[in-house]
């Protein structure tokens, strides 16, 4: 069984490990490579002709990371609820010669948020990224029970964009659009999340600065790695409470893995997998 991961700069992605990891506990072959378009032959090549490629190489599918999530959602000839809802896409089945999309984000994120912050209030939360990743976290805050969400993006139409879709797809769901952080009210927010790549080391820095946030509020960063990004290190260093991305990948990565193999991953051993990785990519930075 073969499938692999699409996206730009993933070389340090532990996905593809993630899945090969449980699979071997489970006792079956299976082999997941990546397809990073920051290098060549993929760096020229269309995500169509990606998937294409990974379809006639025999894989039973592919996950598909930052920044083809939306582009993805457009080349399916068929999307499960979730990724219909979200026109963003992160997993692909290929089935008799039919690209079937799923998003996996979704539940990956509401189990991280319920299992890290169970207690954590969403009276009003802002999620800074209206991305395909960002979108999934917004569908997962609202189906959680969020008050109001705020959404905001450096691309004003995106985040408008977004919103429209989320109310489509929730009409009860209270939801405005900001121009920027500042514009949001941070000593109004009970929680935000950063759903851009800002924070990865490929994309250095803080999409929002964490000091202007009461003290009540929580931060959430989906990125993992690195797990403690600037962002989540400023909220911190406020005695803030904060939530890395960690639990995100694990969870959707598990969703994903049942997708293409039919299989049942264990969470749990799959967290044991992703802190062994952790470890190890420690001591070779070290």
């Amino acid at each position: 069984m073969k499938a692999a991961l699409i996206g730009q700069n993933i070389g340090a992605s532990l996905t593809p490990d993630m899945h090969m990891a449980e699979a071997k506990a489970q006792g079956f072959s299976y082999e997941y490579c990546r397809f990073d378009t920051a290098k060549a032959p993929y760096d020229t090549m269309p995500l169509k002709d990606i998937l294409h490629r990974a379809e006639a190489d025999g894989m039973v599918g592919v996950n598909v990371t930052h920044p083809f999530k939306l582009e993805a959602a457009g080349l399916m000839h068929a999307r499960s609820e979730t990724a219909e809802a979200l026109g963003a896409v992160n997993t692909v089945l290929f089935e008799g010669g039919r690209w079937v999309g799923h998003n996996t984000d979704y539940v990956g994120f509401r189990s991280a948020l319920r299992g890290a912050m169970p207690m954590a209030s969403i009276a009003k939360v802002l999620l800074v990224g209206a991305g395909g990743a960002g979108g999934a976290v917004a569908l997962a805050l609202i189906d959680q029970g969020c008050g109001t969400l705020c959404i905001t993006d450096t691309c004003i139409d995106r985040a408008k964009a977004l919103a429209l879709r989320l109310k489509s797809a929730r009409p009860r769901a209270q939801i405005q659009v900001a121009r920027s952080f500042e514009d949001a009210g941070p000593t109004s927010l009970s929680g935000v999340i950063n759903a851009t790549p800002v924070g990865m080391d490929a994309h250095p820095g803080m999409a929002f600065d964490p000091g202007h946030l009461a003290a009540a509020c929580w931060v959430a960063d989906i990125i993992y790695f690195p797990r403690r990004t600037a962002l989540l290190e400023r909220a911190t260093s406020r005695r803030l409470r904060t939530m890395d991305g960690s639990g995100m990948a694990i969870f959707q990565a598990a969703a994903a893995f049942h997708l293409m193999t039919g299989k049942t991953a264990s969470p749990d051993r799959m967290t044991e997998h992703f802190r062994h990785l952790v470890s190890q990519e420690r001591k070779e930075l070290a």
